[in-house]
C-alpha cells in the first residue's frame, strides 16, 4: 500500500487481514474531513503497520475529530488517528491506498460501517461580488483556504467516478463544468499533482490536503500536427472543448449528500499501475 508515486510505504506484511479476499468491510466516518477525502478506514492490530519510506513528503493536519497524515506530493491520505467519535484513540489506515490485493472499492464503500462523529468544523465560505452570478454550490477544502463556486446546478451535470489507481486513492468523484461556470478562490494555497502524461493535474490544499479542483493542460500541439488531415480537425475540436473544462471534486462540495446524486461509476481496476521498489 502507498501513495500514488510510492513515496510513502506502509509495511503491512504482519497484518493477516490483507491476505487476498480478506478485506470485506471498512469504516466510513461522518466528520467533514473524512467525507471530503472519501476515507474508508481499517483499524489494524497494534504494531502491525509502520512507515518505511516517505521521502519527506508526509504532512500532518489536525481537525477537531482527526489527526490526519497525507502525502504532500500526490495528496494521498494513508494513516490517521481519530480524536473523537466511535473511533476515538484508534490508529486507522485508509483502505483506498491498498494496492495488492485489488478489491472493488465501490462495493466496499456501499457496505461500509458508518461511524457517526460529531463535527464542530466552521469555515468562512468565500463568495463572488454580488454583481456576478450567485453560486449554486460552493466547494471547499477542510480548512477553507481553497474554494470553488459552481454557478450551475449540479443536477444538470454529469458526475463520474472510477477506480483507476490515481482517482481511487482520493475517492475522486468528478463533475466537469466549463471554466466560465466556475470561480476559483485561493489558488495560491494549492499544490499541483500532474497525472499520467501530465495533460492534467489535481490541485490539493497545501494545509489540509483536500482535493478541490483539477487543471487541464492538454496535449502538445505537435501531436495534432502528426495526425492525418481528416483526423486533425475532429481531434482539435475535442482538444479545445477539453481545454474549456474546469473539473471539480464533488466530495469537496459543502453539505453534499452523495446518496441522492446520480453518479456514473466505471470499474477500471488498477491495470497498468506498478509501484516502484
Amino acid at each position: 500500500m502507498g501513495a500514488h508515486l510510492a513515496f510513502l510505504y506502509l509495511d503491512s506484511r504482519s497484518y493477516k487481514n490483507l491476505e487476498k479476499n480478506k478485506i470485506e468491510s471498512a469504516i466510513s466516518c461522518t466528520c467533514t474531513l473524512c467525507q471530503k477525502k472519501g476515507s474508508l478506514w481499517l483499524v489494524p492490530p497494534a504494531n502491525s503497520f509502520q512507515i518505511v519510506r516517505d521521502n519527506k513528503h508526509l504532512t500532518e493536519y489536525q481537525s477537531a475529530s482527526l489527526r490526519d497524515t497525507f502525502c504532500s506530493f500526490c495528496g494521498t491520505q494513508i494513516p490517521g488517528l481519530h480524536r473523537t467519535g466511535p473511533l476515538a484513540g484508534q490508529y486507522v489506515v485508509n483502505v483506498r491506498t491498498i494496492h495488492d490485493p485489488y478489491f472493488n472499492l465501490f462495493q466496499t464503500e456501499q457496505a461500509a460501517t458508518i461511524a457517526d462523529t460529531e463535527d464542530t468544523r466552521t469555515v468562512e465560505l468565500v463568495t463572488a461580488p454580488s454583481s456576478q452570478i450567485p453560486a449554486e454550490h460552493v466547494l471547499a477544502c477542510h480548512c477553507g483556504h481553497l474554494q470553488a463556486e459552481l454557478l450551475v446546478p449540479i443536477r444538470d451535470q454529469e458526475l463520474k467516478e472510477d477506480n483507476c489507481s490515481s482517482c481511487v486513492r482520493i475517492g475522486y468523484i468528478g463533475v466537469y463544468p466549463t471554466k466560465d461556470q466556475v470561480i476559483i478562490h485561493g489558488r495560491e494555497h494549492g499544490f499541483k499533482y500532474l497525472i499520467g502524461r501530465k495533460y492534467s493535474g489535481r490541485v490539493h490544499c497545501k494545509t489540509c490536503g483536500v482535493h478541490v479542483f483539477s487543471n487541464i493542460y492538454g496535449q502538445p500541439m505537435s501531436i495534432f500536427d502528426a495526425l492525418p488531415a481528416e483526423r486533425r480537425e475532429n481531434a482539435l475540436k475535442l482538444y479545445h472543448q477539453n481545454m474549456q473544462t474546469q473539473p471539480l471534486n464533488v466530495r469537496a462540495m459543502e453539505g453534499v449528500d452523495l446518496t441522492i446524486l446520480e453518479i456514473e461509476r466505471s470499474d477500471l481496476g488498477t491495470a497498468g499501475y506498478e509501484l516502484e521498489d
